[in-house]
């Protein structure tokens, strides 16, 4: 087999919303070029598919039937006129049309009025002509393949597959990769492969797990991969760029961008008066939570308006503060000012108002709703005194500009595209779209938060989802380098302050805080125990090995270190000290090399709790990843493929067995993808 170029690599990466494809790998790895939605539109006969959705269009022309004068009647323009007009004025008199039609009417000698004669037949007849044109704005009777990232509607998937062929153009000797979703069973992706090498006629091909994708894409081998879509949420533990199965969160519902908007239409419901004129709630939901004034504020952080929760100080306890010599602080109420000790009263001077003109009272501030607003006071007091020292005009101060969180009502623009008329005589879609600047009230800070309905929010369902499998990976002393190696991608993560929200939940529920740590050194296993008047039996004695008795001393409860700590694993069983030391006083002899790894299988319990967590750094020799504005880390699944691609087509060569050449498609059939590395 001929090598494959750069130019010939197809990556399609399909989505519940979203199809990613890309043509080529390029010298850098760039976001992906193509973008195409992942839906079809019933066609006009049955069995077949279009990418946009058609409308129909019937045109009616009239025509006049008959022979006049020996011709034939075209299409007539018919004049509509609203009323009789009035006729010139003859000798002061007005005469109207009707009474000219009679008097052009033929008469007999006796003057009466013959009737006309009979005119040809001049009824109208309708010719109708259907026209079709394309609606690019609309979503009406679009069918989505892929629901909540199963595959649902085969004909439909190959339908857009067969759409992204056309638009592409590819070449014949291309290499495809196709990024799966995690909830892809084997049978599906032995119909894809049965698919890509009978009707695109494909070389060889690579089908690669999203998450294994995404830690690619980082360029770590051992992570959590949080992958939020738009209607669920995968969480997958990579150790060693190999995908742990067991545990595995699949296509968790609920926990995906669609929650979020849901949520969010909630709140703007109990607003309706706010959003008056907007028949589509849901969309102005969700173009709020693509907009950058949509934000999940960190957890203790109030709402614009709201005064934040003052926390009160436990008071002071006298004992501790007579054993370590230190003053407790007095009481506020106790406080008596210094001038009126001094029986003066207490005056502020322009001396002291120049001493504390840079000091801030942070918790009075802080407690007050209108913080802004006093900040901006007291530098407008300072630029005022500062003026009159000098003798001049006072400049109006620099408005410091708040910051999203601190506004209360924030402003964007929505574009709404109406439904045509029922007669379809609007075939411009561009003339459809309509802009329109909407504020938005706090509720823009809470599609995060737990509705009435639920006791629970999103957040909170992935982070039960991130223990659970990380609990799960067989290996206990892998699991500290998930928690720190967390990934966080997918389209639906794209809410500013999601990641570190999500962060933040998971520290708050399952971290063990260093302060907390202290209660388990005694369970850390030693070879010198507390001495005990027991005579000196327990004096560890230089030269001597130390014996199983040395560790008993040390006062812990087996049983309840188990019970804390999730220490019993199936198949295991808890060897106690005590029955050591029985052992080895009733003549048993245990080696000492064989102590030490019972006591370390007893006591590897304490990597069930994590101490610390973050997030993977994303790689800084990808530029044109850093932009936000045309594509984020959130799609790293992407970037991965693209990395893999480059390894597997046209470094390695198939040498590792990475993808399924035709050959041995011909030789093993659909079922051959399963023997390939990826």
């Amino acid at each position: 087999m001929p090598p494959f170029k750069d130019e010939h690599v197809l990556i399609i990466a399909p989505g519940s919303a979203i199809t990613q494809t890309q043509l080529g790998l390029p010298e850098t790895f760039t976001p992906p070029r193509w973008r195409f939605p992942t839906r079809m539109f019933p066609g006009l006969k049955d069995g077949e598919w279009e990418p946009v959705f058609v409308r129909e269009k019937v045109k009616v022309k009239e025509q006049i039937n008959g022979h006049v004068n020996g011709t034939t009647a075209g299409p007539k323009d018919v004049e509509m006129i609203d009323g009789a007009q009035p006729r010139p004025e003859t000798n002061g008199q007005t005469t109207s049309d009707h009474e000219t039609k009679m008097e052009n009417l033929p008469s007999d000698s006796t003057g009466a009025v013959q009737p006309a004669e009979p005119q040809p037949d001049t009824t109208m007849a309708e010719d109708e002509e259907t026209e079709y044109y394309d609606d690019p704005y609309t979503s009406a009777n679009a069918v989505y393949p892929l629901q909540s990232g199963r595959i649902e509607n085969w004909p439909c998937f190959f339908a857009l597959l067969s759409h992204i062929y056309q638009m592409i153009s590819p070449p014949f000797h291309m290499p495809v990769l196709v990024v799966s979703q995690p909830c892809w069973t084997a049978r599906d992706k032995e119909t894809i492969t049965q698919y890509f090498f009978e009707s695109w006629k494909i070389p060889a091909l690579c089908i690669m797990d999203s998450a294994l994708a995404a830690a690619w894409g980082f360029g770590v081998q051992s992570a959590c991969v949080i992958d939020v879509g738009q209607d669920k949420c995968d969480v997958t533990a990579i150790t060693d760029y190999v995908v742990n199965e067991i545990g595995r969160g699949v296509a968790i519902e609920g926990c995906g961008g669609s929650a979020l908007t849901a949520r969010l239409r909630e709140e703007f419901e109990k607003q309706r008066e706010r959003y008056e004129g907007i028949e589509d709630l849901n969309e102005l939901a969700e173009q709020v939570k693509r907009n950058a004034i949509c934000e999940i504020l960190p957890a203790g952080v109030p709402l614009p308006g709201q005064a934040p929760e003052v926390v009160q100080q436990p008071a002071p306890n006298p004992l501790a503060a007579a054993s370590t010599g230190s003053e407790a602080p007095p009481n506020p109420s106790e406080v008596v000012p210094k001038a009126a000790q001094n029986g003066e009263a207490s005056k502020v001077g322009t001396t002291e108002e120049e001493e504390n003109e840079g000091v801030l009272d942070v918790a009075s501030i802080v407690a007050r709703s209108d913080a802004a607003e006093l900040l901006a006071k007291r530098e407008r007091e300072k630029a005022e005194r500062e003026a009159k020292k000098k003798g001049g005009a006072v400049e109006a101060p620099k408005q410091n500009r708040l910051r999203n969180s601190d506004k209360h009502t924030a402003s964007f623009t929505f574009e709404d595209y109406p439904a045509p008329t029922l007669d379809h005589s609007d075939t411009s879609t561009r003339s459809r779209k309509r802009k329109r600047e909407v504020e938005v009230g706090p509720e823009r800070f809470l599609l995060a938060t737990s509705s009435a309905e639920s006791s629970d929010n999103v957040l909170e369902r992935i982070a039960s989802a991130v223990h659970g499998t990380i609990m799960a990976v067989p290996d206990i002393s892998a699991r500290s380098a998930l928690w720190d190696n967390l990934i966080v991608v997918g389209n639906g993560s794209k809410v500013r302050g999601f990641t570190n929200a999500l962060v933040e939940t998971l520290s708050a529920r399952y971290t063990l805080s260093p302060s907390n740590t202290t209660i388990f050194t005694s369970e850390i296993p030693s070879t010198f125990s507390t001495p005990v008047p027991t005579g000196g039996t327990n004096t560890p004695i230089p030269g001597q090995a130390s014996s199983a008795q040395h560790h008993t001393g040390s006062g812990v409860n087996p049983l309840l270190v188990a019970a804390t700590k999730n220490m019993m694993q199936p198949g295991q069983h808890l060897q106690v000290p005590g029955q050591l030391q029985q052992q080895h006083l009733h003549g048993g002899y245990t080696p000492l090399g064989a102590m030490d790894q019972m006591q370390h299988q007893s006591y590897r319990g304490m990597s069930q709790s994590p101490t610390s967590m973050k997030t993977v750094k994303a790689p800084e020799y990808f530029p044109e990843w850093k932009d936000p504005s045309v594509a984020g880390m959130e799609e790293a699944n992407f970037l991965g493929a693209q990395v893999a691609a480059k390894v597997v087509f046209i470094v390695d060569q198939g040498i590792s067995k990475g993808f399924l050449t035709r050959s041995e498609y011909n030789e093993l059939g659909p079922e051959g993808i399963h023997s390939c590395a990826m």
